[in-house]
């Protein structure tokens, strides 16, 4: 998929939302999600968005075991490289005290053998890595199954987030759980995930009917939807402690903003600044296309930063932290990031 400003927007205003909470940035009564929750919550959808796009486009192309290894390839190349470095960096120069463990974070599974205290940011990285194996091998037997057909894709797709929403049913009746003990299952949360697959799906199949989605009146209801029930769970005394102690909201929650955030991005995808003048448009396009190149990075690399707002001066110390963590991301994404997707761009084509 090329480049579009308004996705682009989008997850520029997600890695902002991360930035700020772990900044001290917040809304004080948003706690459950928080304010950077919530942003994480965001480039759910819109991972599911993007790599489903690129591959229900290569495996309609051609649905082949070449297709998958073509996919997973670029996608290691896209995330491991980075990834592995902030670990090694981390744990030779900063806090070695994990030891022999550092191998859950290498293999993905520190949310539920180890813990994430190490690189605390690492949780969502777990979820996204475990789904971009899930994926190829669903629409692997998805296409085989016919699901290019609109009745047989769609039933596919509602079948799977039936199955999460009862395996997380399952989950709280066995074994309880906090919201964020249920948040960092990668098998209880790829609906999230999966909500953007399905943007994808009508996208490359039915793109009138994904057009249709393109509605001012429709986005706008999500937002206020979106917003009535932060408000809902977060304006009670206990809000944290009510939604612990709720089956229905440790249940239902983790597909109810994914899908309310669904029904915002097609008017994101649709969005143009052709109205502003010339000068405008293109700096306001540099500015976001770069901001959002570099939301990994700073994803990664804004942890390391925690310390400034404790140790300095409250009135400059969210100045610093943004600072070191921009000046940091930028280091990282010129001299690993890029270079490796140059690479990667030069010798794997999609």
């Amino acid at each position: 998929m090329q480049r579009n400003l308004g996705l682009d927007i989008l997850r520029t205003f997600s890695i902002f939302l991360v930035l700020f909470q772990h900044g001290g940035i917040t809304i004080q009564k948003m706690v459950v999600p928080t304010m950077g929750a919530f942003g994480v919550e965001i480039f759910f959808v819109l991972s599911g968005f993007l790599i489903g796009d690129i591959l229900i486009r290569q495996l309609q192309k051609e649905n082949s075991l070449k297709s998958i290894k073509t996919f997973l390839i670029r996608r290691w190349l896209r995330i491991l490289p980075t990834y592995y470095f902030i670990l090694l960096f981390k744990f030779l120069f900063i806090d070695h005290s994990v030891g022999f463990n550092i191998i859950y974070y290498f293999l993905f599974l520190q949310n539920n053998f180890y813990g994430i205290q190490f690189h605390d940011v690492t949780w969502s990285l777990v979820i996204e890595e475990w789904f971009y194996i899930f994926l190829p091998l669903f629409l692997t037997l998805f296409f085989k199954l016919n699901g290019k057909k609109f009745k047989t894709g769609m039933l596919f797709f509602i079948a799977f987030i039936l199955a999460e929403i009862i395996l997380r049913f399952i989950y709280v009746q066995f074994k309880g759980g906090t919201y964020s003990a249920i948040n960092g299952i990668f098998l209880l949360r790829f609906d999230a995930l999966f909500m953007g697959v399905i943007l994808a799906y009508l996208k490359n199949n039915y793109f009138e009917l994904f057009k249709k989605l393109n509605s001012f009146w429709l986005s706008s209801l999500a937002c206020g939807l979106i917003i009535a029930y932060l408000f809902y769970i977060n304006n009670r005394v206990g809000a944290s402690e009510n939604f612990n102690n709720s089956t229905v909201l440790k249940v239902s929650h983790f597909i109810i903003l994914p899908f309310l955030i669904s029904l915002i991005v097609p008017k994101i995808f649709f969005s143009s600044i052709d109205w502003m003048g010339i000068k405008f448009k293109t700096c306001l396009t540099f500015c976001f296309t770069n901001l959002s190149k570099l939301t990994y990075a700073l994803y990664l690399v804004h942890p390391f930063f925690y310390f400034v707002i404790d140790y300095f001066n409250p009135a400059y110390s969210k100045l610093l932290y943004f600072i070191f963590t921009f000046a940091s991301a930028f280091l990282l994404y010129n001299l690993i990031e890029k270079p490796i997707l140059k690479l990667r761009d030069k010798k794997i084509k999609e």
